[in-house]
């Protein structure tokens, strides 16, 4: 059975504007301008069928020419994400089994030596609007996007054509047309899923390298952008530029769709005040499972502030492990679903059960409507500033250092990051270690954003009646101590 390649989102049918690029000042392409530069790259980048292909760069026009390109010609575009260490891109091109990666200028060099880095500048050549895209198997991988977990060890998450057209074609239908803002890194789902249902829906991109505060809001402004999209750490960031928001223009913004963690009701109430003609809505999606799952209840019920919506048609729902039917860990059967992990079929048997589940690991709550809230993970996982920190992963990093015994990361709460990681450490006999240096350890090898902001050293680790690390007991104890530290 055939699918659609996923590039095709993106074609010359629609007319007017379909990318606004800022990180060449403003460089506009139409949609038949941008379709026939992918088409010309289709044709001359030499891409086998199933082919996986890395990217390596800031979000520019050049970084979608190159996917798009690289997808309608058989291959798998496999993105990458720029904040990772060293040895996690390391790993991501032996275990994909890359054939090359196309870097921007700030990432050339940071490729394993035997690794075949290619400009994304590759050319801007019109081409041949008669390009033919590849059609794949229903089944067929296009996308592989990597996901950390607990485990501290990126996995490859295989999407197929036909999963992410799904949920593109169903967004496209309520964005159809619109301008809106993508600023969200395209080797993350949210921002490459959001460009693709505004292609396919004939809409805008105004396309930035990354997320400034500033430069976002005057885009908006110069471009009388209609959507935006984000996490609340970045509404936050906005509402602190006052003498911005206060010389702006923002009345063109109709929609906010926010991601990744759950506004407050204090910082909904901002937010309405900066942008008035805004209907704002959580959204909700994995990378292993999809977006669009949920939306608007079908009697027309309002959908409350803090709600992520109502079950959709197109998806099967449950929660499971819960106290009762309305609370537990959600689990989905979905159109827009992985094939599973690259490589580890073990892990994507404990994620995907035989007839068609997918355990999201979320713990979710139905209210007596039938509309759901996030609640929180059930692992340990947290939201700093947009991103997910694994507490599992920072503690392997620092425990790679033999002046630390043992270690316990949990977070705290921070109005700008939505949460904080904070350390716990024991120190090995006869050595000492300072929190500057159990952050430099951290800093060495992950992300930024994964450091411990405090370190606090102790003789011993609390345990709990399991024997584990009392995690709790530590979360209260980390809170006290930086409410004491602010003092």
């Amino acid at each position: 059975m055939e699918g659609r390649n996923l590039s095709d989102t993106i074609s010359a049918k629609h007319e007017g504007t379909a990318l606004i690029d800022l990180s060449k000042g403003g460089r506009t392409y139409s949609f038949s301008e941008l379709n026939n530069e992918i088409n010309a790259l289709a044709a001359s980048i030499d891409v086998q069928r199933g082919q996986r292909i890395g990217l390596l760069a800031a979000n520019s026009a050049a970084f979608i020419k190159v996917m798009f390109a690289i997808m309608r010609a058989g291959g798998v575009a496999v993105p990458m994400n720029t904040r990772f260490p060293e040895r996690t891109l390391a790993h991501i091109c032996s275990d994909s089994e890359l054939a090359r990666v196309y870097v921007d200028a700030e990432q050339r060099g940071r490729l394993p030596e035997t690794m075949r880095e290619d400009d994304i500048a590759i050319g801007n050549d019109p081409g041949e609007a008669g390009f033919s895209s590849v059609v794949p198997a229903i089944d067929e991988a296009g996308l592989i996007l990597y996901t950390s977990g607990s485990t501290g060890v990126p996995k490859g998450v295989e999407l197929s054509h036909e999963s992410q057209w799904v949920m593109a074609e169903r967004m496209a239908a309520a964005l159809k047309g619109v301008t809106a803002i993508v600023a969200a890194p395209l080797y993350h789902m949210n921002g490459t899923l959001f460009f693709m249902s505004l292609a396919a829906g004939g809409g805008t991109v105004v396309l930035m390298p990354r997320f400034d505060a500033r430069a976002y809001l005057q885009a908006i402004h110069d471009h009388k952008v209609q959507v935006i999209t984000g996490v609340p750490t970045m509404l936050s960031l906005m509402l602190k530029e006052q003498d911005l928001v206060e010389n702006l223009n923002l009345s063109s913004v109709l929609g906010i769709q926010v991601g990744s963690a759950p506004l407050s009701e204090t910082l909904i109430a901002q937010v309405e005040e900066v942008f008035p003609n805004a209907r704002i809505s959580n959204g909700y999606g994995t990378t292993e499972a999809g977006a669009g799952m949920f939306g608007a209840h079908p009697d027309g019920i309002p959908t409350p502030s803090l709600s992520i919506g109502y079950p959709q048609e197109h998806v099967k729902i449950r929660l499971v492990d819960g106290a009762d039917e309305n609370e537990g860990v959600l689990q989905v059967i979905t159109p827009a679903a992985m094939n599973g992990y690259l490589n580890l079929p073990e892990k994507t048997a404990e994620k995907m059960s035989d007839d068609g589940w997918v355990d999201t690991g979320d713990i979710m709550r139905r209210d007596e409507q039938g509309f759901f809230y996030f609640v929180g993970r059930d692992d340990d996982m947290f939201n700093c500033g947009g991103e997910n920190v694994y507490p599992g992963e920072v503690e392997r990093i620092l425990e790679t250092d033999p002046r630390v015994a043992e270690c316990c990361v949990v977070p705290i709460p921070d109005e700008v990051k939505a949460f904080k990681p904070v350390a716990f450490v024991v120190t090995a006999v006869g050595t000492t270690l300072n929190e500057d240096e159990v952050k430099a350890i951290a800093l060495a090898d992950a992300p930024a954003y994964m450091h411990p902001r405090r370190v606090y050293f102790l003789e011993t680790m609390p345990l709990a009646g399991t024997n584990k690390i009392d995690r709790a007991s530590l979360t209260r104890l980390a809170t006290e101590r930086a409410a004491a530290d602010s003092n």
